[in-house]
């Protein structure tokens, strides 16, 4: 049975005995620092381990108590699977028990028991008033049905028991999902000689294998890893609920800033964020606008925070808010934060985020606010079809499986079995394509709208508008996903028979090229006019004079010449126009004359053989080279050798 990866946390008000019990239930003291020893307290964040007679090896964040080292605790609990919620028997609860206990229900930590200490300086009778009066304090919380053990960490008198109870307790904790990305806030940076730089934090999510490179974030600095511990040990992989130690190659002290974390991949970062936020009983209230001291893991800034559902929030209340950070974080859907006031010396509250790149919703504009509460439910379906809104273009099911963290199965079951009306989705390829329902009519719109628009100016064009071409309705907002659904919304088109496929191009089911008796006379006018030119070339000029004053517009001669292209009455050549009968004969003599002289034709005797003029002769010598018939010698076209051999097969 593989080893639970669990961190224990202890809470609670300075002096109550949190770093002594540790010591005494570990043999190691948290106290490490020459300050700390002079005072007596925990002003940074201690770490050990504890092995348990069953073989499990849990990790310990020891967290200092004092009101001044609220951003230390916050950055240990961040990884906190159960905490022990410790009380001094002599002073009972006071204001850091408080303040604990709020911010472990915000950072959602539920399991956990209590620890009386220093049961050597109380009688029986104040022990059971201490014992009463922190039932009574944890009424209502994770703590409710927790035991409660008396201990001394002076003369061990309980330490047996609670052993054997944080024993039984994590047999009883699941461990941490190990899916998502891996990421590990760092709480401690030093450099050892020998090693080079050692970063230690808890691991929040993911699986870190040793041969994997890791990044640190924000910012896009790649690192390798030289060497991995868990509580003291060297290992070849990390998990979730994991105590670890990382020996990175490439990182430097001036390269790391409070609230950077190791991550396994690069991951986006903000300086947004939505989120819930609650606060705290008998906390002051929050504004529509407040600057507030903002806690997440490692990071604590001051932030810009703006009410989106409410004008204000209470005392014991909750509500929608959105987040400006004055420097970019790395957060992810569920990460727990706690808010101070803006002195610092007063914790407010606390919440989740819930959406880590939100639009921004600076005018609290009704429908905006309602996909954000939608977000803040929780239920995949309502987070997929949110995210769909937010987006101008269509997205993919593996791209928002990657920004919502969610297996792309679950996504895949979610988009096939509960997606919301307003959401629809293609399959396309490896790509489940989703977008709003409004938003795929919209698209269909426009492309019916464009190819009637298509055909009413060119009625005599068979054909439509190229792929490329019909990728105009997405505007600027284009991208592979765009181009997936625009297959799928022509697909689905032509499966109603609202469109048909002709050539490479797309045109309207209903389009018939009609050509009543005016116009039949005006096409045959344009053509009559090119074969009258003969072997020389058209006056361009005197054509569109001509038609002007046969009451032929410049658009409808543009229609009439493209009409006779696709008939093939006509050639256009270098932007001149040819009779096909010209080009035609012309073709043929130069194959029968090429057919009986090797030795190839001079531009002079073509012109001669054509009875045409030297610049008509170069413009159809041109032409028959770009059709692979000739190819220029000097001063003589001869035979290309492809078309010779063709040639002589026929023969």
């Amino acid at each position: 049975m593989e080893n639970k990866h669990l961190i224990m946390g202890t809470a609670g008000h300075i002096d109550h005995g949190k770093t002594a019990l540790v010591k005494a239930l570990t043999g190691f003291d948290c106290d490490t620092h020459k300050q700390e020893k002079d005072r007596g307290i925990t002003i940074n964040l201690g770490f050990t381990h504890f092995d348990l007679a069953d073989g499990n090896s849990i990790g310990i964040v020891d967290v200092p108590g004092h009101a001044d080292f609220i951003k230390t605790m916050v950055a240990g609990a961040c990884g906190i699977d159960f905490v022990l919620l410790v009380i001094s028997a002599d002073e009972g609860i006071m204001p850091q028990t408080r303040e604990h206990l709020e911010i472990m229900k915000i950072l959602e930590i539920r399991y956990g028991m209590i620890v009386l200490t220093k049961l050597d300086l109380v009688d029986e009778e104040l022990a059971e008033l201490a014992e009463e009066e922190t039932k009574d304090f944890v009424e209502g919380t994770f703590l409710h049905d927790a035991q409660i053990h008396k201990v001394s960490s002076l003369t061990k008198q309980g330490l047996d028991d609670l052993k054997a109870a944080i024993s039984n307790l994590v047999e009883n904790i699941p461990s941490r999902n190990s899916k998502g990305d891996f990421r590990m806030y760092i709480d401690r940076l030093f450099t050892r000689p020998g090693f080079g730089t050692i970063v230690n934090g808890s691991v929040l999510s993911g699986v870190l294998n040793k041969k994997q490179p890791v990044y640190l974030l924000p910012g896009s600095k790649e690192l390798r890893i030289r060497r991995i511990e868990r509580h003291g040990n060297e290992v070849g992989q990390l998990k979730a609920g994991d105590r670890a130690s990382l020996n990175l190659i490439g990182l430097k002290h001036k390269d790391f800033e409070r609230g950077m974390l190791i991550a396994g991949k690069q991951i986006n970062e903000t300086k947004m964020l939505d989120a819930k936020l609650f606060i705290f009983k008998n906390a002051s209230s929050i504004g529509l606008w407040s600057q507030v001291v903002f806690l997440l893991g490692t990071v604590r800034v001051m932030v810009r925070m703006h009410l989106l559902d409410k004008d204000e929030l209470k005392s014991e209340e909750q509500g929608i808010v959105q987040i400006y950070l004055p420097k970019p974080v790395i957060a992810q859907i569920g990460d727990h934060f706690i808010i101070r006031n803006s002195s610092g010396d007063l914790t407010l509250g606390g919440g989740t985020i819930i959406d880590p790149y939100p639009l921004h919703h600076r005018r609290r504009r009704k429908e905006q606010i309602e996909i954000v509460k939608k977000i803040s439910s929780g239920i995949l379906s309502e987070r997929i079809a949110a995210e769909v809104k937010k987006s101008v273009t269509p997205v993919s099911h593996l791209s928002l499986a990657e920004k919502l963290d969610i297996d792309p199965d679950e996504m895949i079951n979610t988009i096939f079995n509960e997606l919301p009306k307003g959401v629809v989705f293609f399959q396309e390829n490896e790509h489940i394509l989703l977008l709003l329902k409004k938003m795929k009519i919209d698209i269909q719109n426009k492309i019916l709208n464009m190819l009637t628009e298509h055909h009413k100016k060119n009625p005599l064009m068979e054909e439509g508008k190229t792929f490329q071409e019909l990728t105009g309705v997405f505007g600027k907002q284009q991208d592979e996903m765009s181009k997936l659904v625009l297959t799928a919304i022509l697909k689905e088109l032509e499966e109603k028979n609202k469109i048909r496929k002709i050539k490479k191009t797309w045109i309207l089911t209903t389009h018939e090229i009609k050509i009543d008796e005016k116009f039949l006379s005006q096409i045959n006018l344009v053509e009559k006019f090119l074969e009258n030119a003969g072997s020389k070339l058209a006056d361009m000029k005197e054509m569109f004079a001509l038609m002007t004053e046969k009451g032929i517009s410049e658009n409808k001669l543009k229609q009439i010449l493209k009409y006779l292209m696709d008939q093939k009455k006509i050639y256009f050549i270098k932007q001149i126009y040819l009779h096909a009968d010209l080009v035609e004969n012309s073709r043929q003599l130069l194959i029968d004359f090429l057919k009986k002289n090797e030795q190839g034709i001079t531009v002079a005797r073509f012109r001669d053989l054509i009875d045409s003029n030297r610049v008509t002769s170069l413009l159809l010598l041109e032409f028959f080279d770009n059709e692979g018939i000739t190819l220029r010698k000097d001063n003589v076209r001869v035979f290309r050798k492809s078309f010779n051999i063709g040639i002589k097969k026929l023969i």
